[in-house]
């Protein structure tokens, strides 16, 4: 008796979640179809300031910064990156920029910060306070921008425009790259078609800290990080919550592929996990609105999790399984289709079927992890 109702309540959840969860997935197949690339033409074009906050990353900084000073903007354009607290020869590297380019590029060290403090976004305040730019463009230092970054990202700040999330992935090569990080770069993609879909239908589920800009006036009205400086993550998206809560129309995703980033994926499955957990940890920081369909979303990927562990004891449960968990698969090929062509990333459409068939419990397992605290910062 007991165990009929749980049945009943697994099945009934798992029909009333699934069917939330498809209706969503349709509405962003159907804005993704409408999304479209920013016309701004100021003049003159405004400042920009490209912000960038950086802890030991001498391994790979020089190629960023190369394609970073390699900006194609005919405005006036900056860079500014922390040096915050590095122990390699970061600094070393740095300084060798700095005397490069003297009237563009510029460092802020950062020798300690206040106790309990987001490293990165007492960095990024404190840029923010000193650079010159009407814009602000922030990636980090392991990406790799364009030369017509700046100028493309610009262009998407029209009249009323207070922030623009830019678009990311991770390369992979067809044949050469390894499973871990071509399956990351399919989980990447789908965030970033929530992320556009989202923002499109003004309900910004996510956005990326390697690719994001947003007016220096903006930053300053809301109060910067003011209420969440102390929490780890959250540098990019619980900004775009803040204008979400007041203005969600004020913000755009930007598609135009001259205005994409690269950025590496995490060769490991620890570091893979440590990340995605920490990703997780700012959900319950978001708006009412958006908390509640992202538990929705939670409470359905962890009703597939509960139906596939009980499905060995109960027929009825496994059915309900096959047929949900098919019109999922339906709906998420469909609208991944459409991601990928819309971000220039055909090859990966192989990857998709592995990357269905984990994210769910990996996800449930990220934001347990991730809302408890157990992850690892830099």
């Amino acid at each position: 008796m007991f165990f009929d109702v749980i049945t009943y309540i697994v099945i009934a959840l798992l029909a009333v979640t699934g069917l939330f969860y498809l209706a969503l997935v349709l509405r962003f197949f159907f804005v993704m179809g409408k999304v479209r690339a920013g016309n701004s033409d100021v003049t003159p074009p405004p400042k920009v300031s490209i912000l960038i906050a950086a802890r030991n990353e001498a391994k790979g900084i020089r190629t960023s910064l190369d394609s970073v000073m390699a900006q194609q903007y005919p405005g006036f354009w900056e860079v500014w990156v922390a040096d915050d607290r590095s122990d390699d020869d970061t600094p070393k590297i740095l300084a060798d920029y700095a005397q490069r380019y003297p009237d563009k590029f510029h460092v802020l060290t950062i020798s300690e910060i206040p106790e309990g403090v987001s490293p990165k976004k007492n960095a990024l305040s404190r840029m923010i306070e000193i650079c010159n730019g009407d814009i602000l463009c922030l990636t980090d230092a392991d990406c790799i921008v364009k030369p017509t970054w700046i100028a493309g990202i610009v262009r998407e700040f029209e009249p009323g425009i207070e922030m623009v999330a830019g678009h990311s992935y991770i390369p992979t090569e067809p044949g050469i790259s390894n499973p871990l990080i071509c399956m990351q770069a399919v989980e990447t993609m789908i965030y970033r078609v929530a992320g556009t879909a989202g923002i499109a239908m003004n309900l910004p589920l996510t956005s990326t800290g390697n690719n994001l800009s947003y007016r220096k006036t903006f930053f300053k009205k809301v109060n910067g990080f003011d209420k969440v400086i102390k929490l780890q993550s959250g540098d990019d998206d619980l900004l775009m919550q803040k204008l979400a809560a007041e203005r969600p129309w004020a913000m755009r995703y930007c598609i135009t592929e001259e205005t994409f980033v690269t950025t590496e994926g995490k060769d490991t499955l620890k570091g893979l996990w440590e990340q995605r957990k920490r990703w997780a940890s700012t959900t319950i920081h978001y708006t009412p609105k958006i908390v509640a369909v992202l538990s929705t979303i939670f409470l359905f990927f962890t009703m597939i999790c509960t139906a596939l562990l009980l499905s060995p004891f109960s027929s009825r449960i496994f059915m309900a399984l096959v047929v949900t968990f098919a019109l999922k698969c339906i709906g998420d090929f469909v609208l991944i289709v459409r991601g990928l062509k819309v971000f220039k990333q055909p090859h990966l459409l192989k990857w998709c079927i592995p990357v269905e068939l984990i994210i769910a419990p990996f996800t449930v397992l990220a934001v347990v992890f991730g809302l408890l605290g157990k992850f690892k910062w830099k």
